[in-house]
């Protein structure tokens, strides 16, 4: 149960960063709707670990999960995304390759 809550919070931390237009990962954000899903899906998830552990512990446990994805995925992305090799991607400072 646990696994599963985990999962969808972090599907709906997900949604949540792919549908805002401040993403980096895709050509254009998600619609609308993928934005409600994950705002969805991210306080169902915290209505579970807080029916599951008890309010205080399962939101607390809750609120580090999505940190995590909230945190995690965009350093992952500009990871991914941006390049800091010489030749690849934005030129360096000062116009050198």
């Amino acid at each position: 149960m646990l696994v599963l809550l985990s999962a969808v919070l972090l599907a709906g931390t997900f949604l949540l960063y792919f549908s805002d237009r401040q993403q980096r990962a895709l050509a254009r954000p998600l619609p609308p709707a993928a934005r409600l899903a994950g705002l969805v899906m991210v306080v169902g998830a915290f209505a579970g670990w807080a029916w599951r552990l008890g309010p205080g512990v399962g939101l607390f446990t809750a609120l580090w999960v999505f940190a995590l994805g909230a945190m995690g995925l965009p350093m992952l992305v500009g990871h991914w995304v941006d390049s800091y090799r010489a030749g690849r991607g934005k030129k360096a400072a000062g116009g050198r390759a």
